[in-house]
């Protein structure tokens, strides 16, 4: 794979192994800037080995993974440049509740992170950040002092993608993000990501087994099947007209159309006891 400025990230002959066990086996994909990779694949097909690797929390025994243009497939040798990388790839867990610190409010959680990685902002330039975070998914001001068993579900997730897009990253990875939601929850959420990556141009890596939600927000995807991707094209190419017999049969396991109705991402989500 020809490794270019214009890729957000980069995935090239990722290999990694657990003793005997190859876990991901010669695996290449990349993201465009400001486009959108479903990762699909059940349980043990290897893609949250993927993200791990690309996030530094796993090292490769091969291949090379590149983000913003510059290379990680090493650790990282000094404090500047994990914040750095940091800076410049987030995740978005699938649970909130437990990737969230119980025993920190949303509004110094999100100063916090606002504070680590822009460091020329005052106190006042800080506050203000932290208010434009929340409102930008849609969470309001009271927010700020709720400690996260105080919120619901949906909430609890909106305060995490505005901890990711705290410190203002090219790439988000999205860890099965809206599997924890409900139903309608889950699409007030997709469509809240839809319009960030709209209006912010970030980059997004799907980790997903549910092949609605890689409809909805991707525009290519890649297929793993124990630890080898086995199929890639665009996201409806994928989806509509699979090739490989697995995606045949993933798409098949799907009751009815593998699509997700769009809802308006905005109503009663502030109201505490609505349904968010």
């Amino acid at each position: 794979m020809k490794l270019t400025d214009d890729l957000a990230l980069e995935v090239s002959g990722l290999r990694k192994t657990y003793g005997s066990v190859v876990a991901v086996d010669d695996v290449s994909f990349a993201i465009r800037r400001g486009g959108s990779l479903g990762l699909v694949g059940e349980s043990g097909s290897g893609k949250t080995t993927i993200a791990k690797i690309i996030l530094g929390l796993e090292s490769a025994a091969a291949g090379q993974v590149r983000a913003c243009g510059r290379d990680r497939t090493a650790a990282a040798r000094t404090l500047g440049e994990r914040r750095r990388r940091a800076r410049e790839v987030q995740i978005v867990f699938q649970d909130p509740h437990s990737s969230l610190d119980p025993r920190q409010t949303i509004g110094s959680m999100l100063e916090a992170v606002v504070r680590l990685h822009h460091r020329d902002l005052i106190a006042g330039e800080r506050r203000q950040r932290v208010m434009d975070l929340l409102d930008m998914v849609g969470l309001h001001e009271r927010h700020t002092a709720a400690l996260p068993r105080e919120m619901s579900g949906g909430q609890r997730q909106r305060a995490a993608i505005a901890r990711a897009l705290a410190a203002e990253p090219e790439v988000i990875v999205l860890d099965e993000s809206v599997a924890a939601l409900d139903v309608s929850i889950q699409a007030q959420v997709l469509n809240l990501l839809a319009d960030l990556r709209e209006r912010l141009s970030v980059t997004y890596l799907l980790i997903s087994h549910d092949l609605a939600v890689v409809r909805q927000l991707t525009d290519t995807a890649v297929v793993m099947c124990q630890g080898q991707l086995v199929e890639s094209g665009t996201t409806a190419q994928v989806l509509d007209d699979p090739q490989h017999i697995y995606t045949q049969r993933l798409r098949a396991s799907v009751p009815g159309p593998t699509w997700v109705r769009r809802v308006s991402a905005t109503p009663s989500i502030l109201d505490e006891g609505g349904a968010s």
